[in-house]
C-alpha cells in the first residue's frame, strides 16, 4: 500500500465533494513503477558483466572459470537489479523515465475505462512513485474548455509533494486547485451519473 486507509478516504472525500458540484469524473491512480524495466535490467546486467569479463582477460583466469564468473555475474546482477530497481533508476535519464511513465499513464487511462464516460469528462491524476512522475490526463470533453497547458502548474506543484513522499497531500492540493475551474466550466447536471469510482486505484 502506498497510501494508508485514512489518506485514501481523504482523497476520496475530496473527489466526492467536487463531483457534487461538477459533472467532471475524477480518478486518482498511483503506482510504484511505471514499467517492469526488464529490457533495461537485461542491458545493464550484460554491460556490467561484460566489463568485469574484460578485466578478467588481463588475469590468469582459466577459460572455464572465466565463463563461470561471467555467467554467475550476469545472473547475480540481473537478480539484484530486478529486486532493487531503484538502483537502475539512478542511472536512467529523467527524460527517459518520464517517457516510460507517460506511456503507462495513457495506457491506464484506457484500461481503467476513463475514456469511456458518456460525457467524455474523465480526468485521471496519475502518480508514479519511483519515477517521481505526475500526469493529469483529460478526455475530449474537458479539453474542449480547458487546455492541457492549464494543468501543468498543478502538475509541477504535485511533483514537489511526490518527491517528498507526501502523496495524499499532493492529490488533495491538486483537486482543490482545479475545483473552481471544473465547477465553472462543467457544473453538475440534473441527470448527472457517477460513472467512475471515487476510490483511489493502486496499481
Amino acid at each position: 500500500m502506498y497510501l494508508n486507509i485514512n489518506e485514501k478516504e481523504q482523497i476520496q472525500e475530496e473527489i466526492k465533494n467536487l463531483e457534487k458540484k461538477s459533472s467532471a469524473e475524477l480518478v486518482a491512480v498511483i503506482t510504484k513503477y511505471s514499467s517492469s524495466y526488464r529490457f533495461e535490467i537485461l542491458v545493464f546486467s550484460l554491460l556490467i558483466s561484460t566489463l568485469i569479463s574484460i578485466v578478467l582477460l588481463f588475469t590468469d583466469t582459466s577459460t572455464i572459470k572465466f565463463f563461470q564468473i561471467q555467467v554467475l555475474t550476469f545472473f547475480a546482477l540481473y537478480f539484484c537489479i530486478s529486486n532493487f530497481k531503484k538502483i537502475l533508476l539512478l542511472f536512467l535519464p529523467k527524460k527517459y523515465k518520464y517517457e516510460k511513465a507517460s506511456i503507462n499513464a495513457k495506457k491506464e487511462f484506457y484500461n481503467l475505462g476513463i475514456k469511456d464516460t458518456k460525457t467524455k469528462q474523465g480526468i485521471m491524476f496519475y502518480v508514479s512513485i519511483e519515477e517521481k512522475y505526475v500526469e493529469i490526463i483529460t478526455d475530449t470533453g474537458i479539453k474542449s474548455k480547458i487546455s492541457d497547458n492549464y494543468w501543468q502548474d498543478i502538475v509541477n506543484e504535485f511533483i514537489k509533494d511526490v518527491k517528498n513522499n507526501q502523496f495524499s497531500k499532493g492529490y488533495k492540493k491538486a483537486i482543490k486547485e482545479c475545483s473552481d475551474t471544473l465547477i465553472k466550466n462543467f457544473p453538475i447536471q440534473e441527470n448527472d451519473e457517477n460513472e467512475l469510482s471515487n476510490e483511489v486505484i493502486e496499481l
